[in-house]
């Protein structure tokens, strides 16, 4: 008796696993089927089954029962791994040329991808759900915040979503204007080519790529998956052309980018970074809250930068002195009351109401407003002076 229960339950179990296998089927077919992976709504074959062109049940030319209908030879001598390399037996030109000169271009720098995973990292060549083939959800408009955020912390860099990161999505003027916007930064800042609609200037696609980086490295980051290059802060430039002076020597911070100056080339790195996750006290993405110019004063002490040496008294109360301007963006101000960019409020709000180094100075005065040793007013026939010294 019991022989023959089994035996019907072992009948029983036959179509139920053969119907898992037409379910599995379906939706892989279902998944590929008017995609960019049906090459036969893309007139590319004759054989209706979108799944032959990729799989053959009998004599597979590799692993996944893989066909032979595609370039087979990359299976072994492809650039990647094992699943990499099946997708390069149709990217590599022979059936597109998709990827070729960027997710397969050995040249140019890729997303890091950890052992024993490859192109499916990212991607389920049977799924277009989530668009480009991905496997994650896009989060803040962005693929990438899908796993670099707080919960999945890829890499272990911490949440590229939370404050502390350089601000990613685009804020303009009003109309998009852009001669008027703080950054100073032209259309092909966001724009790749002329008259090219649609461009992705949210989130992290600002900045890297996840293929076809450009060669560019530090020390601290060596596969930064940039997309220009950004050496001497030049990437940064093409967004904040006003806070770069124009050569060597200039009065302005970054300073000396074009040849070093006696004391070498000061680039925005020195005083910046992009990718602080979870700091808030950190105003312009500083590696320091500059409290009362501290950061000025770590550097102008004659190791990293020229000393200030006796010199007008700072870090003081303004006492009985009310300054004729002391307005926040073009006067002469209090440390809590500077706003040396003239948007979003004070530049920095841990500040006390002391007099400190940018109630003078600005580090990123244009050259229009000033020209001289960073100053927030020209001191032609001593303006900046008598700003406060009204009585002199």
């Amino acid at each position: 008796m019991k022989n023959q229960e089994s035996k019907t339950a072992g009948y029983l179990k036959i179509p139920l696993a053969i119907s898992l296998i037409v379910l599995a089927y379906n939706l892989s077919f279902a998944g590929v089927s008017g995609t960019v992976h049906d090459m036969y709504s893309l007139g590319k074959g004759t054989d209706p089954n979108p799944c032959g062109y990729c799989h053959m049940p009998h004599k597979a030319a590799g692993e996944k029962i893989w066909s032979d209908w595609g370039n087979e030879t990359q299976l072994t001598s492809g650039p990647s791994t094992a699943i990499g390399n099946m997708c390069y037996t149709c990217h590599d030109g022979t059936v597109t040329n998709v990827g070729l000169s960027t997710a397969f271009n050995a040249s140019r720098q890729q997303h890091k991808i950890p052992a024993g995973q490859d192109c499916d990292m990212c991607h389920s060549v049977h799924d277009n759900t989530n668009g480009k083939f991905m496997n994650v959800v896009k989060k803040q408009q962005t693929y990438c915040a899908a796993c670099h955020d707080a919960i999945v912390n890829a890499g272990g860099l911490g949440d590229m979503t939370s404050a502390g990161n350089h601000p990613s999505y685009w804020a303009s003027t009003p109309a998009h204007n852009i001669n008027g916007s703080p950054t100073g930064a032209f259309c092909t800042a966001c724009h790749e080519r002329v008259h090219y609609s649609q461009f992705d200037c949210r989130g992290c696609n600002f900045c890297h790529k996840a293929h076809d980086g450009t060669n560019y490295s530090t020390a601290q980051v060596p596969n930064p998956i940039l997309k220009a290059d950004n050496t001497d802060s030049q990437y940064c430039a093409s967004c904040h052309p006003y806070k770069i002076q124009a050569s060597s020597g200039g009065d302005k911070h970054p300073a000396n980018l074009a040849a070093a100056g006696n004391w070498g080339k000061v680039i925005c790195h020195d005083c910046h970074d992009p990718h602080q996750p979870g700091v808030t006290n950190h105003p312009f993405i500083l590696t320091d809250t500059n409290v009362d110019s501290a950061m000025c004063i770590n550097c102008h002490d004659n190791t990293a930068g020229p000393e200030i040496g006796v010199s007008h008294p700072h870090q003081i109360p303004f006492g009985s002195i009310v300054p004729t301007d002391g307005s926040a963006a073009a006067g002469t101000p209090a440390a809590n009351a500077i706003d040396d960019d003239g948007e979003d409020g004070v530049d920095y709000p841990l500040n006390s109401a002391n007099l400190i180094c940018e109630t003078c100075h600005g580090t990123h005065r244009r050259v229009d407003d000033a020209g001289t040793k960073l100053l927030r007013i020209t001191n032609t026939n001593s303006a900046l002076c008598l700003n406060c010294h009204t009585d002199k």
